[in-house]
């Protein structure tokens, strides 16, 4: 999927790949929601939806939030500044997924997999908006 996504990136850009590929991660963090609230049912749809959920997700990621967050701060910033840019980013990234990764089971623990996959989603809706309100396309 790298190569698909470098292409996509040259021939779509990455802003309108953002506002394409977030909005899918947010339907399937809904999904999920809506998958888990059902699991406990002897139903196949639930897990066949949270099976879907999560392979178009990680479809989703590979061509938005995956790569283009470091391809975008390598662009944005000058040589001069761009390995401490760089730098930050990555350190950034980290940090929060190692916070994801920790606070996930607590959270689902406390609140159940609906409303952590809830807020996953809302977080995707608000990454969006930021994409569409601040984000300007540093194609070509």
């Amino acid at each position: 999927s790298l190569l698909l996504t470098m292409f996509l990136m040259d021939r779509m850009g990455r802003r309108r790949l953002l506002q394409t590929f977030v909005p899918i991660m947010a339907l399937c963090h809904f999904g999920l929601a809506g998958a888990f609230s059902f699991m406990g049912d002897s139903l196949a749809w639930p897990r066949l939806l949270a099976m879907a959920s999560i392979c178009t997700y990680g479809s989703a990621f590979s061509f938005s939030l995956g790569p283009i967050p470091n391809i975008l701060t390598a662009e944005l910033f000058p040589m001069r500044a761009r390995a401490a840019a760089m730098s930050t980013s990555l350190g950034a990234q980290f940090i929060f997924n190692t916070l994801v990764g920790l606070g996930f089971p607590i959270l689902r623990h406390q609140l159940g997999a609906q409303k952590v996959f809830m807020g996953f989603g809302f977080v995707c809706v608000a990454t969006w908006l930021f994409v569409n309100k601040f984000v300007f396309e540093t194609k070509g």
